[in-house]
């Protein structure tokens, strides 16, 4: 299953559908912290881009979401939002079901698993490395699927918890 570009949720839906025996990667986000978010919109494309760095396990990770087709405007019946360089904007509330997004981490777990799959369905933020070849028995992602890593999907939790993704 292929997408052009794909939602939070494709993304999510698509990692649990990868690995559905899995007790790690989605029910492991608790001891996961989001430290520090940085903002950075681009009205004239209407892009928004979000950094987040996350650590786990004594381990620093930087995740990145770039979200599309963001609503920027005036304040009425928008979010307001102070961005890295102190500037003010003012976007429409983003939805996880239906805004597309181009994701990438720094862990492990993303580059072996997920990069090159999300570089298929156009949902990876930055340069695709190669396919990993797992030198075990088994692949790293046999179903070639896109995703998602623990350090993203807390990262979500954060937006949603600050009211800007529903």
């Amino acid at each position: 299953m292929l997408w052009i570009e794909s939602s939070l949720k494709d993304l999510y839906k698509s990692s649990e559908d990868a690995f559905p025996r899995t007790r790690m990667r989605q029910y492991a986000t608790q001891p996961v912290r989001v430290e520090h978010l940085e903002w950075v919109p681009f009205l004239g494309v209407r892009t928004l881009f979000v950094k987040a760095t996350v650590r786990n396990e004594g381990r620093k990770h930087e995740s990145i979401m770039l979200f599309k087709g963001v609503g920027y405007g005036d304040e009425k019946g928008r979010i307001p939002l102070v961005d890295s360089s102190g500037r003010k904007v003012f976007l429409k509330r983003l939805s996880e079901a239906e805004d597309d997004v181009l994701v990438r981490c720094s862990c492990g777990d993303f580059f072996n698993r997920f990069n090159y799959y999300n570089s298929l369905d156009g949902s990876l933020f930055g340069r695709k490395r190669r396919k990993y070849e797992g030198k075990g028995l088994w692949e790293a992602n046999p179903d070639g699927l896109p995703g998602m890593c623990k350090h993203l999907m807390k990262m979500a939790v954060v937006l949603k918890e600050s009211g800007l993704l529903n």
